[in-house]
């Protein structure tokens, strides 16, 4: 069936469909064969037209009743709208028909998988699998795919390794694989696979401008330069290459050369608001205000939503100390997007460079509501208590904070506060805690809290932690 198919070309398939759509305009009904009927159902659903679709492979099955793959398109397009019950008559047709057809168990596992219903789905994989002959990569990358949808990212990275394994020169898997690997935070991983699938691509420069993107992301600046330049060199109307090798300029320090690029893709795409902002945060990071306000304000001319823009003319002012117009500013930014816990951060510092306490609390506070994975937002809000002589505030608030974010930090700080307090022995609680989740940290502590490196007693706890734990 599948030959079969291959033998119909691209005008063939839209000339099908196009006949198809006509017979729906006009109410007459057309006959086509299962492979024309299978090409017309896959554009429709290319196309996002499920219900053209649904009509296309009941009309099929009407005429062809005894065609699995009919059967199962039909089966896929009910899954996709939600009707897992309905879509299993036909797939359990399909399997009494054929048995060893992977694809049969492929939509089972992925019904099975949207419903929650794990050991059910594990098991049709598993049969897909079971009967994939020489395809068992391109099932297990499907599987992968179907876990993908439910948000089981680790899961389908697992059943993506298994297809890597099983043929190492498979593109698709090997461009997921980096893909995911970035999205995971291993950015050695993910440069070693996105290597690999060039490898096999070499002119692919979408592949080269991701790499470029993990590079970055890994500090490698240099390389990922480098590999914006080959896509650029691939597609040179790939203009956010040129963009990007401004961003990985700027983020090595080299920020004249980045305003340089940057021009040169305005030159490209004059109205781009964003390009203005990030020429602007280069000039404030040279200090020359000036020219840094007149990008701000350039972005602003082009897109008067632009948050980045007006958050950047807070910096300005509060760098000025012009702390009333920094806050009109910033407070800007953070009404045009209310869930950046930085803006509500930043605000906090500059009404407590204002002397304005209670409002800095406030601002803190709502920025914790937004965000409260930002660890230098509680830091912060902390030692301003302490700054205002309320050590137990700040002690409660640190034990509220790593209930909300587990982060190292917040316990060797929470450690320093309780020292200077005299609570030795609740400290070094909260310090084996804080060892245990991540030893290497503990150097912030001590430059924190310099008096804890004279501490006989802090040091017995530190080297019986490193004894045990063989550190």
């Amino acid at each position: 069936m599948n030959e079969e198919r291959d033998n119909f070309s691209e005008e063939d398939w839209s000339e099908a469909l196009k006949q198809f759509k006509s017979s729906l305009i006009s109410g007459r009904k057309r006959y086509f064969d299962v492979s024309e009927f299978e090409g017309i159902v896959d554009q429709l659903m290319e196309e996002g037209d499920l219900n053209a679709s649904e009509i296309a492979a009941k009309q099929g099955i009407q005429i062809h009743p005894n065609a699995v793959a009919l059967q199962l398109k039909y089966a896929q397009i009910l899954i996709s709208q939600g009707k897992y019950n309905q879509a299993q008559k036909y797939l359990d047709f399909a399997e009494r028909v054929e048995e060893r057809n992977p694809d049969v168990y492929l939509l089972k596992g992925s019904a099975y998988l949207i419903m929650g219903q794990e050991t059910e789905a594990r098991f049709a994989f598993g049969k897909a699998v079971k009967y994939a002959d020489g395809d068992a990569d391109e099932i297990l990358y499907h599987i992968a795919s179907a876990h993908i949808q439910i948000g089981e990212i680790k899961k389908a990275f697992s059943y993506l390794r298994q297809a890597h394994e099983i043929n190492p020169e498979n593109d698709l898997v090997l461009y997921d694989l980096a893909f995911f690997s970035d999205q995971m935070g291993d950015y050695k991983k993910s440069i070693a696979y996105y290597n690999r699938f060039i490898d096999n691509d070499v002119y692919n420069y979408t592949a080269w401008f991701n790499l470029g993107i993990v590079y970055n992301k890994a500090e490698k600046h240099k390389k990922a330069i480098e590999a914006y330049e080959y896509a650029l060199a691939i597609n040179e109307n790939f203009h956010m290459a040129l963009f990007n090798i401004g961003n990985a300029l700027a983020n090595s320090g080299k920020f004249e050369k980045a305003i340089e690029k940057y021009n040169e893709y305005l030159e490209l795409d004059p109205d781009n608001d964003d390009a203005y902002c990030y020429i602007g945060e280069c000039y404030l990071n040279l200090e020359e205000s000036f020219k840094a306000e007149a990008s701000y304000q350039k972005a602003i001319q082009i897109n008067s939503d632009n948050d980045t823009a007006w958050f950047g003319l807070g910096l300005l002012m509060w760098i000025e100390r012009k702390f009333d117009e920094s806050l009109v500013f910033i407070k800007k930014a953070a009404k045009l997007d209310k869930e950046n816990s930085e803006y509500w951060l930043t605000m906090g510092k500059v009404y407590k460079d204002a002397g304005r306490m209670e409002e800095a609390i406030k601002a803190f506070k709502q920025g914790a509501k937004v965000d409260s994975e930002n660890t230098e937002l509680w830091l912060t809000w902390a030692e301003t208590l302490r700054s205002m002589d309320q050590n137990d505030k700040a002690v409660k608030l640190l034990e509220k904070a790593i209930d909300k974010n587990d982060d190292s930090m917040l316990k060797y700080r929470l450690v320093s506060f309780l020292l200077e307090d005299k609570k030795q022995k609740v400290a070094f609680e909260w310090l084996r805690s804080a060892m245990k989740q991540d030893f290497e940290n503990i150097n912030y502590l001590f430059d924190i809290y310099p008096k804890s490196l004279k501490s006989k007693r802090l040091k017995k706890v530190v080297d019986d932690f490193r004894r045990d734990h063989n550190i």
